[in-house]
């Protein structure tokens, strides 16, 4: 028997939410709004601080898994005469984001400046309150002035058609990684499934006495020039003996094609049609009039050339 145990999946997908929604025609109304106003004012009682001379202005920005909103409602000014007798200024009501936020940025002006540089990142969706005692030499970088978060079912759905495309052509697009677990070492040869492999990483296995051993990397051969690859003893060399348990031999292996710019234009394809067909139809049938059927055969050839054969 064998199984795969995914290790650690993909970090992006083949094709971005951008992507999906040109080809889509699907606008930004889903994604998540830029927040707004921050009520400002000089810390009261008034104490001494570091914002510089000068009137500043705040602004803030929600944060979630997948990117970062553009600039919010520019607040009121705050002006600080003397940092020496009042320089903090304190930030409430700021904004709190839907529930996929996980954080918020707060970007405040240099003294009587116009842009916008980065003051401080709030970890969280829920304190509404902040002191600012910064420095104008301290601030970061300067507002986003697009949105770059997505619409959460655009994510879902891309995430979908990649699983999907994965299983029909038995490949890993994205670079991931994954154990092969076998009860036993093979006679001779074994098959690595999910092309492409990029390398090997370890193959370990238990043995007679039950002590977990790593073969070294010159006791095997990896063939990556078959497709699935193989893996067969160095020449003049066997296979090791296991203890007769499951799960007794482990192979970590990476596969994939890589990054999204080497997975096929044709299986990109093939995820952009089904995505947006997926986001225009939301059930599994297209009920007009007759009761039909979701398709699957329409652009499924698209992913023929691309289908890894010759393993279970």
């Amino acid at each position: 028997m064998s199984a795969l145990v995914l290790v650690t999946g993909p970090a992006s997908e083949p094709v971005s939410a951008a992507e999906v929604r040109a080809h889509a025609q699907i606008d930004l109304i889903a994604q998540e709004p830029a927040p707004g106003v921050i009520t400002t004012a000089l810390a009261s009682p008034a104490i001494a601080g570091n914002v510089d001379n000068g009137a500043h202005r705040y602004l803030a920005t929600f944060v979630t898994a997948d990117g970062e909103t553009q600039a919010g409602t520019v607040s009121v000014a705050v002006t600080v005469a003397d940092k020496t007798v009042n320089g903090k200024i304190e930030l409430t009501a700021i904004p709190l984001g839907g529930a996929l936020v996980t954080s918020r940025k707060l970007y405040r002006t240099a003294a009587n400046g116009t842009t916008y540089l980065l003051l401080a990142t709030i970890a969280n969706n829920t304190a509404t309150t902040y002191t600012d005692n910064i420095a104008d030499t301290s601030l970061g970088a300067g507002a986003p002035s697009t949105n770059t978060t997505t619409d959460p079912l655009l994510a879902m759905l891309i995430a979908a058609a990649r699983g999907a495309a994965e299983t029909i052509t038995r490949r890993a697009l994205i670079t991931q990684t994954w154990d092969l677990v076998l009860d036993c070492f093979p006679y001779w040869e074994m098959s690595i499934p999910l092309p492409t492999l990029q390398s090997v990483t370890t193959i370990t296995y238990i043995d007679a006495n039950g002590a977990t051993q790593t073969l070294a990397a010159d006791q095997y051969l990896v063939d990556t020039k078959s497709e699935p690859a193989r893996i067969t003893p160095a020449y003049g060399l066997v296979w090791p003996s296991t203890r007769y348990q499951t799960n007794a031999v482990t192979v970590r292996f990476v596969a994939g094609y890589g990054t999204a710019s080497a997975v096929p234009q044709a299986i990109k394809n093939w995820m952009l049609i089904r995505i947006k067909q997926m986001y225009g139809q939301r059930e599994a049938v297209n009920v007009g009039g007759v009761v039909v059927e979701f398709p699957r055969a329409f652009v499924d050839g698209l992913l023929d050339p691309h289908r890894a054969l010759g393993f279970v």
